[in-house]
């Protein structure tokens, strides 16, 4: 359980990192999810990616030119405010100045972000508190039950409440209120 939750945190730390800094760094947009042909990639298995300037990534998909389509709609729905340009077999994406929508743009993202870790903490905690449950009608009694589920509870709000620390600095962060 504990291991499912710490999980959640982390997987959040690490959207944070890659999905919410004020620069697009290219090192961003190389492990961007790509879903080609049924099977899941990050963009830099498919294509070559590069800094050609500091306001522009370069991607060369010249060993996968028929995945362009779903590379320009992944970076386009990154929520990174990207605009990809194709040029034959290259990508051209400008990197937009920092401007206050797209930090408050990032700030929104990082709420939905932090929402679905603090799902996937209370999805755990349901799943557990069910096990608990189960065991009770096999002769497990209710008062040990109810200690169990009350510590499940607590480790859960615990972890949540950790998350919702992680969201406050991100966002103070972003919104440049530091």
């Amino acid at each position: 359980m504990q291991e499912q939750m710490l999980g959640a945190i982390e997987k959040l730390k690490n959207d944070f990192v890659k999905n919410l800094s004020l620069r697009s760094t290219s090192g961003s947009i190389e492990t961007l999810p790509i879903t080609f042909e049924g099977k899941d990639y990050i963009l830099q298995d498919l294509a070559q990616v590069v800094r050609k300037n500091p306001k522009t990534v370069v991607i060369n998909m010249a060993a996968f030119p028929q995945a362009i389509p779903t590379v320009v709609q992944a970076i386009s729905k990154s929520g990174m405010n990207l605009n990809p340009q194709q040029d034959g077999t290259s990508l051209f994406i400008p990197i937009p100045k920092v401007t206050k929508e797209h930090r408050e743009s990032l700030s929104k993202n990082a709420k939905a972000l932090f929402i679905k870790c603090r799902d996937g903490i209370k999805d755990s905690q349901n799943k557990f508190i069910k096990a608990v449950k189960i065991k009770e009608k096999d002769g497990l009694s209710q008062d040990t039950a109810n200690e169990i589920t009350n510590y499940i509870t607590q480790v859960a709000t615990d972890h949540i409440s950790t998350a919702e620390k992680m969201l406050e600095a991100k966002q103070q962060e972003l919104l440049n209120e530091a």
